[in-house]
């Protein structure tokens, strides 16, 4: 009986965390009526690089995760999470680093600048 008090928990736990269902998401940027989020729990530093996820709220079904060149102030699209739009249910990660390259971020007005802020 002990071990089904500990399994339950843990497996709500584990369908809570999917990208979608993150509490974490943080407005970060607006533009012409779009929010933008970001995920602080997703943020991840490595050399001069940051990852991140983040979404928008025109598309709230599509989960990116960006990396960021923190001293080349550059952007690439890594990966994208699918989720169905109604249910929330998870469908598919489509890898983008080959389809992508690392993009300057441009101007302090643009989205990719403002994720930058945060995350770097």
């Amino acid at each position: 009986m002990k071990v089904l008090k500990i399994a339950i928990p843990l497996v709500l736990s584990v369908i809570a965390s999917s990208a979608v269902a993150q509490s974490d998401w943080t407005d970060f940027f607006d533009y012409q009526g779009i929010s933008f989020y970001y995920s602080p729990g997703s943020v991840r530093h490595d050399g001069g690089f940051a990852t991140v996820k983040w979404h928008d709220s025109n598309h709230p079904e599509l989960v990116y995760l960006a990396q960021i060149g923190c001293s080349a102030n550059t952007i690439q699209s890594l990966s994208v999470d699918r989720y169905d739009a109604n249910s929330g249910a998870f469908i598919e990660t489509v890898d983008l680093r080959n389809n992508s390259t690392a993009d300057p971020i441009g101007g302090s007005y643009t989205m990719a600048a403002h994720l930058a802020q945060v995350s770097c």
